[in-house]
């Protein structure tokens, strides 16, 4: 289906919705077009009448069109596998279209269709194009044919250029090296049909030849060109190469191809050497740029990488490749009922290096990562690039998983080695999942889902490690992503709610604080717990708006108790992340100015595992909160990567003691010395501390002993709503005139 048709089909569906025309452009076009919603295929317009005859005899004659809808799956096998990448194509509600390929059916022994079917977004819908191409199959096998030709003549034409560009730089620098003047050097290169340049290092040009005005079409009154194109083609090119400015500025060796303007603002593509020309004393003098325009050979080559289904950054055969080299195999495995395994991977922190390095070093991490599975890989296996980060291989005839564990390590081992970008050095590993046919699925889109599971599994557990799919941990998985979906829309849903425990004081009489915990209401799955959603919010980073959010109605509880006469400070937790988004001080000061609160009714609790990363950054932070007024708490202390140097670099004002040290008192020997040894060491280093977890009163009369300062847990309240709160400091100390904001929470 030609690209202009397809544009055109989605500019006709926004302008029209139902009707005549729209049923009339399909049936012109021999397209049958249906919508997909909750599972069901919906014809959107009159169907072709090669279309409903080929149903009907797919579907056994005179069944035609059940009531919940058509049935594509089973009419036609062999997009079966396809509709499984084109729902997550629906699913992510984007313009992306992807196609099946042209496959074959047979109505009867004289005629042949070729179909294709694509799928596409439209606004809010979801389509599903089946399109006719036999008129034209025949012509698309000739270029396809012609595409195999002309990649062969592209593939001859660039080895050609790069050669004869770098003999052209060593014959101008032999030149230079031996004195000649530019005059002498413009003679040999004036008719040179590769552009060349020759500037100062800020850009002034000293010589060109023709082919430079050719490619620029520069105007004879700019001749020569009086803007530097040095500084053109490197700004030019750095929106690819972002490292050309430091190479440059260094007297550096660069090449790479870039899209170029000319004069009149028409673009193209030009591949270019930048080389230095220095002197005796290794000072660099100019630059010499050689160039060639290469529009015609990118403008075929997209086509051409489509029809060859060869990755182009990696050549591995693409992901519809894959589809349809799995579909064979499992079609023969069930034949001569053998096994075979899919391996599933996925490049650690991938998305990481793109942002940060940039988008060539992430194709050259690409480019490693299939090299390196090539060589851990038998001839006769099957590597694909799926797109992305993601990859696939295939072992036909296998015995058991073992086998499949042993290659899988087999590839940890060898992927797992250094990756050398030009000043840096970084370790590469993958995150891998397993599934075997016919074990784990007897169709191709299951057991590619299986291994998928198990890998976003392996994922989960730390990454760098293999998982083999099995029925649980596909649910505990499909559990997870349904806990994913549901938090990207839970805000806006007003889903969350904030539960206050109080924190009660042992020393003096007592003030005002509590803990906010948060509280998530599914409308399917009811209350989830902290523990099932807030790991899954890290990974996803979410959690960065949910904890602007929680931050935000902390201070607004701490407001409305303020109005019902009671000065209370808020504990609420943050996460690494929302450090690492590196907004929130000013989101802290944002919702403190919002709901006119003091910063010391506000308390930050971290825990340690922040300190791990970046910790000169995390104390510039924690230093900045604590100038808003804002109170620091250590979560968790004891049973993370507890270090005294923490409690003395880093602003803490408390310590929270966890409850696993807590539960086993006063009994245990080991948890009494680590208690009074936190309890003892804090004090003397101002820090006050809070035991959580309190459960029962010999708990208690323990740790007042040891001079505790708080105390918490269900011996004294357990988490409650701002009503039920706000009754309980009614009942505990009731508030005879809301200018006395003095009262405080007896421990009593």
């Amino acid at each position: 289906m030609a690209a202009e048709n397809i544009k055109s089909l989605k500019h006709n569906l926004a302008l029209v919705e139902q009707g005549a025309l729209l049923s009339n452009l399909f049936l012109r076009l021999d397209i049958a077009i249906f919508e997909y919603d909750n599972g069901v295929f919906c014809a959107l317009s009159s169907l072709p009448d090669w279309f409903d005859n080929l149903y009907c005899q797919q579907m056994a004659a005179g069944s035609g069109l059940a009531n919940d809808g058509y049935h594509l799956e089973e009419a036609f096998p062999f997009i079966e596998n396809f509709l499984f990448d084109a729902k997550k194509i629906w699913q992510k509600n984007t313009d992306d279209e992807i196609k099946s390929g042209i496959w074959t059916e047979t109505p009867d022994p004289l005629n042949e269709l070729n179909l294709e079917a694509i799928a596409m977004r439209c606004g809010e819908r979801s389509l599903l194009l089946i399109v006719n191409e036999t008129k034209h199959f025949d012509i698309r096998r000739k270029v396809f044919q012609r595409a195999r030709d002309l990649a062969l003549s592209n593939e001859r034409l660039e080895s050609s250029l790069y050669l004869h560009q770098r003999q052209l730089h060593l014959q101008i620098e032999d030149l230079y090296q031996k004195n000649q003047s530019f005059d002498e050097i413009q003679n040999n290169i004036q008719d040179e049909s590769t552009a060349i340049l020759i500037c100062k290092q800020d850009g002034s040009v000293e010589l060109f030849n023709k082919a430079l005005i050719d490619i620029y079409a520069i105007s004879k009154d700019q001749t020569p060109p009086q803007k530097s194109l040095l500084k053109k083609w490197s700004e030019e090119a750095e929106k690819q190469y972002p490292e050309i400015r430091r190479i440059l500025a260094t007297g550096q060796h660069w090449e790479g191809e870039f899209e170029t303007e000319d004069d009149h603002q028409r673009k193209k593509w030009v591949r270019m050497m930048i080389a230095p020309m220095k002197s005796d004393d290794d000072s660099l003098e100019h630059f010499v740029c050689i160039a060639n325009d290469i529009s015609n050979i990118k403008l075929s080559e997209r086509e051409i990488e489509r029809l060859i289904q060869l990755d182009p950054n990696t050549h591995l055969p693409n992901r519809r490749y894959f589809w349809n080299q799995l579909n064979e195999l499992v079609a023969l495995n069930k034949k001569t009922g053998t096994c075979l395994g899919l391996i599933y991977l996925d490049i650690d922190h991938f998305k990481q290096v793109n942002n940060e390095l940039g988008p060539e070093k992430g194709d050259q991490l690409l480019k490693t990562v299939a090299n390196r599975l090539r060589q851990s890989l038998k001839k006769d296996d099957f590597v694909a690039h799926l797109g992305g980060d993601e990859f696939a291989v295939i072992i036909d005839n296998v015995d058991d998983e073992y086998m499949m564990s042993e290659i899988a390590m087999r590839i940890q081992e060898n992927i797992a080695r250094d990756v050398v970008f030009d000043d840096l050095t970084m370790n590469v590993t993958l995150s891998m999942g397993i599934a075997m046919y016919p074990k784990h699925g007897i169709k191709p889109h299951i057991l590619v889902k299986n291994a998928d599971y198990a890998m976003y599994h392996a994922k989960e557990l730390g990454r760098n490690q293999y998982r083999i799919t099995s029925p649980e941990l596909h649910q505990k998985v499909k559990h997870k992503i349904q806990i994913e979906q549901g938090l990207k829309t839970a805000l806006e849903k007003n889903e969350f709610r904030l539960l206050y425990q109080p924190q009660i004081s042992l020393g003096s009489k007592g003030e005002f604080r509590m803990e906010a915990l948060i509280r998530w209401h599914h409308p399917e799955h009811g209350t989830v717990s902290p523990a099932d959603f807030i790991s899954v919010a890290e990974e996803s980073g979410l959690i960065i708006d949910i904890g602007r959010w929680v931050i935000e109605t902390a201070c607004e509880e701490a407001e409305k108790l303020n109005k019902a006469g009671y000065n209370a400070k808020v504990s609420v937790n943050v996460s690494a992340k929302q450090f690492q988004n590196g907004q929130l001080v000013s989101e802290v000061e944002h919702a403190l100015n919002n709901y006119r609160i003091d910063a010391e009714q506000i308390e930050l609790e971290v825990t340690e595992s922040l300190f791990l990363h970046n910790l000169e950054n995390i104390q510039k932070q924690l230093n900045e909160l604590k100038d808003l007024g804002v109170t620091i708490a250590l979560d968790d202390f004891g049973t993370g990567f507890s270090s005294l140097s923490y409690l003395k670099k880093l602003p803490i004002d408390i310590l929270k003691i966890d409850r696993s040290f807590i539960s086993e008192l006063p009994d245990n020997q080991h948890s009494r010395t680590i208690v009074e040894s936190v309890i003892s060491m804090s004090h003397q280093l101002g820090i006050k501390v809070i035991a959580e977890g309190i459960e029962e009163q010999t708990q208690l009369d323990y740790l007042k002993e040891l001079d505790c300062d708080y105390v918490q847990g269900f011996l004294f309240h357990a988490p409650m709503s701002s009503q039920d709160l706000i009754q309980l400091y009614q009942s505990i100390a009731p508030i005879k005139n809301k200018a006395s904001r003095t009262k405080k929470l007896s421990n009593s």
